[in-house]
Order: structure tokens, then C-alpha cells, then sequence
């Protein structure tokens, strides 16, 4: 089998077509290839993570545009939306106002009213772009009570305010304070919320917590949140809530060791059906998952071979550096496979 050498001509014949592919011109053997291939996975992981609460924080006031979002949409972002019921307060919140806020939070009759603006509150401080004062608030004894407000079904506002406190809490260093607290199954649950809001919310905090470590992430895929997920990305409301999705599915194939292919076999033709639409932005993220599916045994590999969406990998390979490196990746990954996969590759145009 030729693997190593099929897979390093195409990037040398890639490299003399376009100097941003310059890394991957050096002929390194099947080791150091694995090494690099797991330090880039984690870097990759962390410029994601962070990447996606910046523009969390950064999320406009404006209401976002509600027209229905199809899997092929060529416009997503990940923070074009808000609430579109939901007043934003003028008040500003800082570290100090963490014991007040959790002084009236703690009263055994609060009002709707109250109870919406200091959890608002609370993810305002959160919010801070600059160091949020996340270790204060998770001393104040408030994070169960976030949990609490998840479950309150009457109540999408508080949820959707109360997940996006979480969510921040999630991009950082404390992401299993909130898995410990027991948030993952009510995330998993919400994901099929009647508020598109809501939804989303729930869906990037999963992503962020699955993108943490392998741990965490099984965690997540075994309370179901696989499918709920899934159902968001081909029956997306809206561009945002599309491409939220999206990439925390990429977050969902992360990780080594791999995810169990029984969690991840269902996203799969998903994924190739993204790859055959117009959205970049989410053929990317779609590229990275498949990378991370197909970076397994034989099993893993036949289960995307078996979508025919090779030939459209390989077509990626010519399109811009963003796409191409993900993409590579899945390639190199599928012709490690046994040799009738391998030829499949062949076969599918990757030497011509």
C-alpha cells in the first residue's frame, strides 16, 4: 500500500500551486505527521473556543432576521442575532453587584420581573470581554441556580439568559463546574425548545463544552444531544441558529480518542449534505468533523466513504486555504484506510 506516498504527492503538486500551502510540502514520515496532527487539533480547538465567545459577547441588540435558513444557506454567522423579545436592560452590571444580584435571586418570592433582570445581570458581568469575573461568580454559589432556571419552560427569556451565562462560563477554564453542576442533560433536552433562541444558546454552551476534552465531550453525546442537534441543522429558523449549529458539531466529532462511531455515524450524510451547499463558513466547520470522523479505524472511515461525497472533498482541495487544510486532513485520513479504500480515493480523482 501506498498510502503515505499517494497522500504526499498530492500535497506537493498543491504546494507548486499555491505557496499558502507551504506546510505541508516537508516530507515527514507517519509519526511526526500524527504528532503534528494532534498539536494542530488542539490549537485549532482553542482559536475556536475563543473565537466563539468573542463573538458571543459581541452580539448585537439589534433583532436578527428570522427568515427561515435552509442547509445550503450561503449566509450564516454565528452572531447576527438577538433576542427579538427580549428588552435589553440600560442598567450596568459589574464584579461589585455580584452580592446584590445574588441577595435577590436568593428570595423565595422573587417576581418574574426581578428574577429576569438579575440572571441579565449576571450574564452581563459574564460578559466582560476582558477577563470576566467568572471565579467570583461561580464563589457566589450561583451557579445551581442557573442550572434551576434551565428547567423553567414557562419562562424562554430567563432560559435563554440563564444558558448564555452558562455558555460564557463554558469558553473558559471552568467548563466541567458546569457539567458537575448537572446542566448537559437540560442543554440536550432544550435543544428541541420551541424558542429558536433558546435553542441556540443551548447548543453553542454544548459545543463549548464539548470542545473542552474527550471526557466532556462524551458526556454531552451521551445524554442524545446528537439528534435534537442534527434536527436544528436541517431544519434550521434561521442563518444563526444554522450555523451555531454547525459548528458545535464540528465540537461534538472533536477530540481524541475519538467519539464512539455509534454517537457520530448519524451526522455523517449530514455533513456531506452541508459540503454539497453554498455555506463556507459551514462547509469548514462541516470539513473539520469529518476529519475528526474519519481520523479512526476502518469502520470510521467506510462510514464516510459511504456518503459519495469524496469526489466533492476533493474538488474543496483547489478552494481557499480555509477550506483546503480541513480537507486534507480528511483525505489523508481516508487513503490510511485498507486498500479497497484507498483506491476508492484513487478513484475518485485525487491524483489527477
Amino acid at each position: 500500500k501506498v498510502v503515505a506516498t499517494l497522500y504526499l504527492k498530492k500535497m506537493n503538486q498543491m504546494n507548486r500551486e499555491n505557496s499558502r500551502r507551504s506546510d505541508f510540502k516537508k516530507g515527514i514520515d507517519a509519526i511526526e505527521g500524527r504528532r503534528r496532527r494532534d498539536e494542530t487539533s488542539i490549537s485549532i480547538r482553542k482559536n475556536k473556543r475563543n473565537e466563539g465567545i468573542a463573538k458571543r459577547r459581541a452580539m448585537p441588540v439589534a433583532p436578527p432576521s428570522v427568515m427561515p435558513a435552509t442547509i445550503d444557506n450561503d449566509s450564516t454567522t454565528m452572531n447576527d442575532r438577538a433576542s427579538a423579545n427580549t428588552v435589553e436592560s440600560k442598567s450596568v452590571y459589574t464584579v461589585a453587584d455580584i452580592p446584590s444580584l445574588k441577595a435577590k435571586i436568593s428570595q423565595p418570592n422573587i417576581d418574574d420581573a426581578t428574577l429576569l433582570e438579575v440572571v441579565r445581570g449576571f450574564r452581563k458581568i459574564l460578559s466582560l470581554e476582558h477577563n470576566p469575573p467568572v471565579n467570583e461568580v461561580l464563589a457566589s454559589g450561583v451557579l445551581p441556580v442557573f442550572v434551576q432556571m434551565l428547567q423553567l419552560n414557562d419562562k424562554p427569556q430567563v432560559q435563554f439568559e440563564a444558558a448564555w451565562a452558562l455558555t460564557n462560563i463554558a469558553s473558559t477554564d471552568e467548563t466541567k463546574a458546569i457539567v458537575d453542576a448537572g446542566a448537559v442533560p437540560y442543554f440536550a433536552q432544550l435543544l428541541s425548545s420551541p424558542s429558536a433562541e433558546v435553542r441556540e444558546q443551548c447548543a453553542w454552551c454544548l459545543g463549548n463544552i464539548a470542545g473542552d476534552s474527550s471526557a466532556l465531550r462524551d458526556i454531552v453525546l451521551s445524554t442524545g444531544a446528537m439528534q435534537p442537534l442534527l434536527n436544528n441543522i436541517v431544519q434550521p429558523d434561521n442563518n444563526s441558529l444554522f450555523g451555531n449549529c454547525v459548528w458545535a458539531l464540528s465540537n461534538f466529532c472533536r477530540g481524541k480518542p475519538v467519539p464512539n462511531l455509534s454517537y457520530v455515524a448519524p451526522a455523517v450524510p449530514v455533513l456531506a449534505q452541508i459540503l454539497r451547499g453554498k455555506n463556507a463558513d459551514a462547509k469548514q466547520d462541516a470539513l473539520w468533523a469529518l476529519s475528526y470522523v474519519s481520523d479512526g479505524d476502518d469502520d470510521n472511515i467506510q462510514t464516510v466513504l459511504d456518503t459519495g461525497i469524496i469526489d466533492v472533498i476533493i474538488e474543496l482541495l483547489d478552494e481557499e486555504s480555509n477550506i483546503v487544510t480541513p480537507a486534507l486532513r480528511t483525505i489523508g485520513n481516508l487513503v490510511s484506510g485498507n486498500d479497497e479504500q484507498t483506491q476508492a480515493i484513487i478513484d475518485a480523482g485525487l491524483m489527477s
